[in-house]
């Protein structure tokens, strides 16, 4: 690992209110690589509570016997398996982020940072350059939209409660516009906690389905709809009361989000809250994990698709121009992630 750990980020560790994966993936690329591909390949598919030997997983999924004992050593490295005389098996940890039955998997988010490593390699080109050769959103397949969609889902698991717990709306609040919220997750953890509330998700249409599914998941048709909409060309829907702006503003430079921003806000009522959960620089203080965060993500950002992260002086700045009258920021637990509220 080469972060010193805080005392909180411990205690979060511990409790596996930070997912490992997420720290696991930023913090060696090699044991990373190793994580993908063992899911990638259903080594991790084979192991369970019960003890298998190599032999048998490598012949279950079809790989060498050696090939599979050297990364099941490797996921033992970061505490997702351990061996006895009869074999290997999944620890605890593993059977929660690995297995792939378990509520909490993290499975998706592995194989797109898989993904994502593998698109990596051409990154020396954009430096050189001081842009992407193409933004990958746009030449997404539907394999790759399923594991960003599916990675998301299960990245909003581990903070849908926290998130929405922070998001204070008026009680007479009706009507909220998700930009860009796929999955539709948040807003239907807000409509559950607001008797009178309704909302939108506005996304690709190569999303919908995700939408779909977690909406009749928790049997919300009647107050989450999805309508396909390109949020950056074409019109917002009006009288808004909320709108939620989620991992959306480190793919755009800052000229798009003042446009966004100020589209937004001509659509909310007076009173009304932009809500913005991004990585925000600087928020975790001397934090090395957090720093690593944000530093990586703008730089992966900036390879993928042009973008940045970007700091809560960048994004009040950006709300002030547009309309906003009062901004706070509140640190989310996950390291260098935090919400921006905006009142118009």
């Amino acid at each position: 690992m080469i972060y010193k750990f805080n005392f909180i980020e411990k205690i979060l560790l511990n409790k596996d209110i930070i997912a490992h994966p997420f720290v696991d993936i930023g913090s060696n690329v090699g044991l990373a690589k190793a994580l993908g591909v063992a899911v990638k390949l259903e080594i991790t598919d084979q192991l369970s509570s019960e003890e298998k030997s190599s032999a048998q997983i490598a012949k279950q999924c079809s790989v060498s016997e050696k090939g599979a004992e050297l990364l099941l050593g490797c996921l033992e490295a970061m505490g997702y398996t351990e061996r006895n005389s009869k074999g290997w098996k999944f620890t605890k940890r593993g059977l929660k982020f690995l297995d792939k039955n378990s509520p909490d998997s993290f499975r998706y988010f592995i194989l797109y940072c898989d993904w994502l490593f593998n698109s990596i390699t051409s990154l020396e080109d954009t430096i050189v350059h001081g842009k992407p050769s193409k933004i990958n959103y746009d030449v997404f397949g539907e394999h790759e939209w399923e594991l960003y969609s599916r990675a998301m889902i299960e990245i909003s698991r581990t903070n849908l409660k926290e998130v929405a717990g922070k998001i204070k709306l008026s009680p007479n609040a009706s009507k909220l516009i998700d930009l860009g919220g796929s999955h539709g997750q948040y807003s239907i953890e807000l409509c559950k906690r607001n008797n009178n509330l309704s909302a939108t998700i506005l996304d690709f249409e190569t999303v919908r389905k995700y939408a779909d599914e977690c909406i009749q998941l928790h049997s919300m048709q009647d107050r989450v709809r999805f309508e396909a909409t390109d949020f950056m060309k074409e019109d917002l829907p009006q009288g808004n009361d909320a709108a939620l702006l989620f991992n959306i503003i480190h793919g755009l430079t800052p000229d798009q989000n003042q446009f966004l921003l100020g589209k937004i806000f001509s659509s909310l009522n007076k009173g009304g809250q932009l809500i913005v959960l991004d990585q925000i620089k600087g928020v975790g203080g001397n934090s090395q994990l957090s720093k690593a965060t944000t530093s990586f993500m703008a730089l992966n950002l900036f390879h993928q698709a042009n973008g940045n992260t970007y700091s809560f002086d960048e994004v009040r700045a950006w709300a002030n121009e547009a309309g906003s009258s009062k901004q706070q920021l509140k640190k989310l637990h996950a390291p260098g992630f935090a919400l921006v509220s905006c009142e118009k």
